[in-house]
């Protein structure tokens, strides 16, 4: 297992344009066919130069065939010096994971690390873990959908939550490493990410300035401010 020690510093991620209205009841959600509640989130982060990765990638990408099981894989950035650069990585999604290591407490970040909704980590879990530990049957409405081809994000979550847009690719992806820990391997990926937009939430509904794409999918998490215990989730394949 793969362990960093806690780096102190600031980290700036890009600000995105937002038009807010009037907050909403969970009657007034504009449904949308292709939105959809998972029962639970599962984030990986990773890296295509550990060596102790490609068992929990798979794990994760097992999870990943069933719908109601939302996965994310993140590639981060500090493994890049040992001989192979992550295809995928990209800091913003090292400074999540130290994120979520203040949160939970963690005295270090490490690789392969799953975060489960948001409120506990390891590095291996059972899938009987997975499945003993969801979302709240009572979790708030959460839709996505789109307005001028641009994502629009409604929920009756409370104002005081982080609201956090994923977008990630779809399904599995393929990676022939060539160098590295890894050297010689084909690595297969599940969800992976391409970026993370945080949103300044007031509740009811935002529309973002992220245009949907085809190829693409978008998860909207809803976490808690302190905590960062995802309180609901809802997904979009456009």
């Amino acid at each position: 297992m793969k362990k960093l020690t806690l780096i102190s510093f600031a980290l700036v991620i890009g600000a995105m344009s937002l038009n807010y209205a009037a907050p909403a009841n969970s009657e007034d959600f504009e449904k949308s066919s292709e939105s959809h509640q998972p029962s639970s989130v599962i984030e990986l982060f990773t890296s295509q130069g550990c060596s102790s990765c490609p068992p929990a990638n798979k794990f994760a990408a097992k999870l990943a065939e069933d719908e109601d099981k939302l996965v994310l894989t993140y590639g981060v950035t500090y493994w890049d010096y040992l001989g192979w650069k992550d295809t995928f990585g990209d800091p913003e999604f090292t400074a999540r994971q130290r994120d979520y290591g203040k949160a939970l407490g963690a005295s270090n970040i490490y690789t392969p690390q799953l975060v489960l909704n948001g409120s506990a980590h390891s590095p291996r879990y059972t899938r009987k873990d997975v499945e003993t530990m969801l979302l709240s049957e009572s979790k708030p409405e959460a839709n996505i959908s789109v307005s001028e081809g641009r994502l629009v994000v409604r929920s009756d979550v409370n104002a005081e939550a982080k609201l956090v847009i994923v977008t990630y690719m779809p399904g599995l992806q393929s990676v022939e490493v060539k160098r590295g820990e890894n050297g010689g391997r084909n690595l297969k990926l599940a969800n992976v990410v391409t970026d993370v937009t945080s949103a300044e939430w007031n509740g009811g509904v935002v529309k973002t300035s992220i245009k949907a794409q085809a190829g693409q999918a978008y998860a909207a998490l809803f976490q808690d401010s302190k905590t960062a215990k995802i309180k609901t989730v809802a997904t979009y394949a456009p």
